[in-house]
């Protein structure tokens, strides 16, 4: 079954690679997914599923299983970045200053070939399938709670989602028990003063050396405030005052995020840089104000759907091209929501291939996939529902 079910995955390469670059060509922004949505929901619907819309241009399809009890749930996302593609190829985006340089659309394909490929052995079905495809996951607070809020979940036992890595070779899959990626905060900072003639500095009350004072502090956060061996990052990403030379301004603006695994850890440094912008714009005489956005919560695996994806993954590309002692990254990802409301798994798929130079790394301008990938990843996920 697994030889057959690859077998049948590879030899819809060319209708893969083709849904991938339609898909690729007109990229659209968070909440903005209009077209990719219709698309998705046309190809979905001439397999004979049922397209029910939820949330934003989200939404939900269910192959049922004949000869089955319990649903499981394959989820894509649909959004693409704020990025002009720099890529010479027959399929760049034709919206500039749009593209899919995190891999959506791949994402998307694979969850559209699972449906294909699964519409086929339907009466092997052990139990439902059910395709989620959400907007906005690039944009917090992300589409997934949207969703999951409409009922996305309701009637499913477990649930799966994959991202490409285009810093894994084709072939390799990872995945890991427990926290995968961070949670993934931004902060705000304003500290006001008095502007006035940069000749004149006593008549003023500068922020701007005390907004350096607090970017240096920051940098110290968590090497000075956190537990040794906990991982955390704390960046400062934005520095904006003044005008030009001999102004001084009335304000310094800064901006940046955090990265965490452990709630505690997040607790004790939002708790530790409201602690310092106070005692800086105190120390300076300035006025202040501390935004503190919590993004998406840390994608936690359960050890049950780390399993599943291991023998799936393990039956499709084999057992020494599977990791699943997967380091943590940092990045940011709002599946976490779908994993703290049901069993499942997070598991990256590698879409890189130094050989052909297709190796730059997620949201780069010249992100690109190895288009081979797309088979192994709806293989997987069929394996994962069968």
């Amino acid at each position: 079954m697994t030889d057959e079910l690859l077998t049948a995955a590879k030899e819809m390469q060319e209708w893969l690679t083709t849904q991938r670059r339609t898909l690729h060509m007109v990229p659209e922004l968070s909440l903005h997914e209009f077209k990719t949505s219709e698309h998705c929901a046309n190809e979905i619907a001439k397999l004979g599923l049922k397209v029910t819309r939820l949330w934003g241009e989200g939404f939900i399809a269910d192959l049922d299983a004949p000869n089955g009890t319990g649903r499981v749930a394959i989820r894509a996302d649909m959004d693409a970045l704020p990025i002009h593609e720099l890529n010479d190829v027959s399929y760049r985006s034709k919206h500039d200053g749009v593209a899919h340089m995190c891999g959506h659309d791949t994402h998307m394909t694979v969850a559209l070939g699972a449906a294909k490929l699964l519409t086929r052995y339907r009466d092997k079905l052990k139990r439902g399938v059910r395709f989620i495809f959400q907007p906005s996951e690039e944009l917090p607070p992300g589409g997934a709670r949207g969703l999951i809020e409409k009922g996305c979940l309701d009637g499913v036992d477990e649930v799966y989602g994959l991202h490409n890595n285009p810093e894994m070779e084709v072939g390799r899959i990872a995945t890991c028990v427990g926290a995968m990626t961070a949670a993934a905060d931004i902060f705000e900072i304003k500290l006001t003063g008095r502007g006035g003639h940069a000749s004149r500095p006593q008549e003023s009350l500068d922020p701007i050396p005390a907004g350096a004072e607090l970017v240096g502090m920051l940098q110290t956060l968590v090497s000075r405030r956190v537990q040794p061996g906990k991982p955390a990052v704390v960046s400062v990403t934005k520095f904006h005052a003044g005008t030009t030379h001999n102004i001084i301004p009335d304000d310094a603006n800064l901006m940046g995020t955090v990265r965490t695994y452990e709630e505690p850890i997040r607790a004790l440094i939002i708790e530790e840089m409201e602690r310092m912008v106070k005692a800086v714009a105190s120390a300076h005489g300035l006025k202040h104000e501390f935004k503190y956005l919590r993004g998406y919560d840390s994608i936690v695996n359960h050890e049950s759907g780390v399993a599943a994806v291991a023998r799936a993954a393990t039956a499709i590309v084999g057992a020494e091209n599977v990791d699943t002692s997967f380091e943590p990254k940092t990045w940011g990802e709002d599946f976490s929501y779908y994993l703290q409301a049901r069993p499942g798994a997070f598991f990256l798929l590698g879409s890189g291939n130094k050989s052909r130079g297709i190796h730059e790394p997620l949201h780069s301008a010249r992100f690109n996939v190895d288009e081979s990938c797309l088979p192994l990843g709806v293989a997987v996920m069929a394996k994962l529902a069968l």
